[in-house]
């Protein structure tokens, strides 16, 4: 990486504020590229083309100012970026009194130039890790051999191990990714990544109990233990679904508490339909606290009088809507049969 015009003039804006002395910034050809006087913008600079050379500081005086084009008496310094020289910092001024200063500039100029590079090798590494996840994750059928591939060579890390996924699904994903990084640090993820327009997919090591915490504005399902880059896409299905069945904004839904719904939600439409429509239409006719005493009940595993205490009815009070639940409908709650065709209508279409 070369100092560069742009760079340079930035450098020298944020510089100029602190030194109060003239500063030009050359690049590796010796050439002005910002400078604290913009009439000197663009031209060669003879200290700089000694630096160069010699890759040297490059003191200069009244004494021997004749022996460089276009100097003035002050201190030229080499910038360094990765062992190469990227340029070259010059203060204008007596040496002595301007070599602190002049030292000065050229630490920071090389600590900006190295922060580059660190941030475009994390946005690389970040797209790299991105495209990997994207192919992952699709819904067709993925190269194992090409992604186990670029896991170990390109973002060389080992995937061969128990994984559990986790999918907070926000407004904000990028913002939400930065704040979890430093949460879950601890727990060595293997990533932490935004995905699609509204999710931030975290693939954790498996361990028992995996506890995970939720925001006030964040959907959040936790997938089940999974093997490898398989185990992976299907921890990640897993807790999409979680979401997707039982997600509440601030609480953590783990798919492993959710096997029957998710039994439920993979019913074959066409027989769903076939079945379930005219019950369908029977239970929208029917008043809302028909429905809720249906939740209620099935929250609480059929169990009467449970049932009663948290909807604060009499328990024949409940009796009496079951029964009239049962003569409306066509289908009795109390009778498992009956009670899994009303438990998957409950879920599938959120009534």
């Amino acid at each position: 990486m070369e100092l560069t015009e742009k760079l340079g003039q930035e450098i020298i804006r944020r510089l100029s504020k602190y030194i109060d002395v003239p500063i030009n910034l050359m690049n590796p050809h010796g050439r002005i590229v910002a400078s604290t006087d913009p009439t000197r913008l663009h031209q060669l600079h003879g200290g700089a083309k000694a630096v160069i050379e010699s890759q040297q500081p490059n003191i200069i005086t009244n004494g021997n100012a004749d022996d460089f084009s276009n100097v003035k008496p002050g201190v030229n310094l080499p910038i360094f970026h990765h062992g190469e020289l990227a340029g070259v910092v010059g203060l204008t001024g007596k040496p002595e009194d301007v070599m602190q200063a002049a030292r000065m500039t050229q630490g920071s100029v090389e600590i900006t130039l190295d922060q580059m590079r660190l941030q475009k090798e994390a946005f690389f590494q970040e797209r790299q890790w991105n495209h990997w996840l994207q192919k992952l994750l699709q819904p067709a059928a993925v190269d194992t051999q090409e992604l186990e591939g670029e896991a170990i060579y390109t973002l060389q890390v080992e995937i061969h191990k128990q994984w559990q996924v986790v999918v907070y699904q926000a407004s904000s994903p990028y913002e939400l990714a930065e704040r979890l990084i430093p949460s879950l640090e601890y727990l060595n993820p293997l990533f932490i990544l935004p995905y699609e327009d509204h999710s931030v997919v975290a693939a954790l090591p498996a361990q028992q109990p995996l506890t995970i915490e939720s925001e006030a504005d964040v959907l959040t399902g936790v997938g089940e233990p999974g093997y490898s880059l398989d185990g992976l896409r299907q921890s990640y299905q897993q807790a999409s679904e979680a979401i997707e069945l039982a997600g509440v904004h601030g609480e953590v839904v783990y798919s492993s508490s959710l096997k029957t719904e998710r039994l439920m939600n993979h019913i074959d439409a066409a027989v769903y339909e076939e079945i379930a429509t005219e019950y369908i239409l029977r239970l929208n006719e029917l008043e809302d606290s028909y429905v809720e005493t249906l939740h209620c009940f099935f929250d609480n595993n059929l169990k009467m009088n449970v049932t009663a205490n948290d909807l604060h009815i009499h328990r024949n009070t409940l009796i009496y809507r079951l029964d009239q639940l049962s003569k409306k409908t066509g289908l009795d709650p109390r009778r498992f049969k009956d009670a899994i065709i009303l438990k998957t209508i409950l879920l599938k279409e959120s009534l």
